[in-house]
């Protein structure tokens, strides 16, 4: 059998037994091989080798065949992201840099795939992946293959038949309004035998499209405990200005964020610690008791965690996020926006929620903590108890025991 892919005025014959070796079949002009850069390269020869880390539950069963693939972001501190989980699962590890080429060719080609492929997201180092996950498909794998960034580099394989004993596996990440903007095909999705979810938030959009709800699975995503922790230092002194940070740039509420900092910019009682896109800077420069940094590495992250009194996390749209779990590892209460998956990650022993894009709602939050030392103590105490019930062992002890599931099956 073969595969008919039309497009514009031209149509690709992709016949799937005998060319497996291929992103997608030759075309007048285009190679059959995504060419890639040569970093790429070199990420591609260390990453086909098989990463088995000790099993956590001694003399248990054996570690099911399992293929792990994504591209690596390179803006993600290296502690931070989905990717993490791997080092608790066991399987090989087929991976890219998230980048593009750079020779006007390859480049030219790369959009060329991207026009076809399941992700619109999906960048160079997406089609190596799916190069990589074909080789190891036709080298006579059988097992899980699980993506674990499914709505950005899931590539081609959904115009293929499913080989027997292959079991797909995807995590998606992304919010439900933002899924139907992502995902070209949706209609494929219910050739996945799994769907790991970020939020049950998610879980309505993918019974739309014809999932099965047997095949949705909310695994709540992970922090890496071990480093993100609070400092051996002495926190900061009860007695000193109150130190609020945010973090991150994607679904952020900088509107609201700059009308609650303008809010106290006449008091010496509160600090305003903002790590963010360049791009937002100007807007708070007029500021003096706002710091504002962009682009810091891994030691300054960790640090702006472990000396300040709490995250001030405002959004405008999320599933779940890296900052939430990474500040409350560190021993940091939070005041949130109460949207989307957040308040699954959160508890009121450790948070509190307030309304989405209401800058008196954060305000009166922020005077709660200044009015009453002992709130903030112990919202303090119950973070870091909190974030440990959500480390990389016990999403990927789930997402193991969903493994065996789906092979017993």
């Amino acid at each position: 059998s073969s595969v008919v892919i039309r497009h514009s005025s031209f149509v690709i014959r992709h016949s799937p037994l005998s060319t497996l070796h291929s992103p997608l079949p030759s075309a007048p002009h285009f190679s059959a091989r995504l060419p890639i850069t040569n970093r790429e390269q070199r990420t591609e020869n260390r990453n086909q080798r098989t990463i088995t880390p000790p099993s956590p539950i001694s003399g248990g069963p054996a570690a099911p065949p399992t293929l792990l693939a994504w591209t690596q972001d390179a803006i993600l501190a290296s502690r931070s992201g989905y990717h993490i989980i791997a080092d608790n699962l066991p399987g090989e590890r087929l991976t890219a840099p998230r980048t593009n080429p750079t020779t006007p060719s390859a480049l030219l080609l790369t959009r060329f795939l991207r026009r076809l492929a399941f992700s619109r997201w999906c960048v160079g180092g997406s089609f190596t992946v799916d190069r990589l996950v074909r080789r190891r498909i036709k080298a006579g794998f059988q097992g899980i293959l699980h993506y674990l960034w499914c709505d950005r580099d899931f590539a081609f394989l959904d115009l293929l038949p499913k080989p027997r004993g292959i079991h797909w596996v995807g995590t998606f990440h992304q919010p439900p309004h933002q899924l139907p903007e992502i995902i070209r095909r949706p209609r494929s999705l219910p050739r996945f035998d799994a769907i790991i979810l970020m939020s049950s938030i998610q879980r309505d959009w993918f019974l739309a499209q014809g999932v099965p709800p047997e095949r949705l699975h909310v695994i709540p995503h992970g922090v890496d405990t071990t480093y993100f922790c609070p400092s051996p230092a002495p926190t900061p002194d009860s007695h000193s200005p109150l130190r609020l940070l945010a973090v991150g740039s994607t679904g952020r509420d900088f509107t609201t964020l700059h009308a609650t900092a303008s809010a106290f910019q006449n008091r010496t009682d509160v600090l305003f610690d903002i790590i963010g896109p360049a791009s937002e800077q100007p807007a708070f420069a007029d500021l003096p008791h706002v710091t504002y940094r962009s682009r810091i590495p891994d030691t300054a992250l960790l640090l702006a965690y472990q000396s300040s009194h709490a995250l001030l996390h405002l959004a405008t749209s999320a599933t779940a996020n890296n900052v939430l779990l990474e500040a409350l590892a560190c021993g940091l209460p939070v005041i949130a926006s109460q949207i989307g998956g957040i308040p699954e990650y959160l508890s009121p022993s450790c948070s509190l929620l307030v309304t989405p894009s209401s800058p008196p709602a954060v305000i009166d939050s922020i005077h709660q903590l200044l009015q009453d030392p002992t709130l903030l103590s112990r919202l303090a105490e119950n973070a870091r108890p909190h974030a440990e019930s959500l480390a990389w062992p016990n999403a990927a002890r789930q997402t193991r025991a969903l493994y065996s599931q789906l092979l017993a099956a």
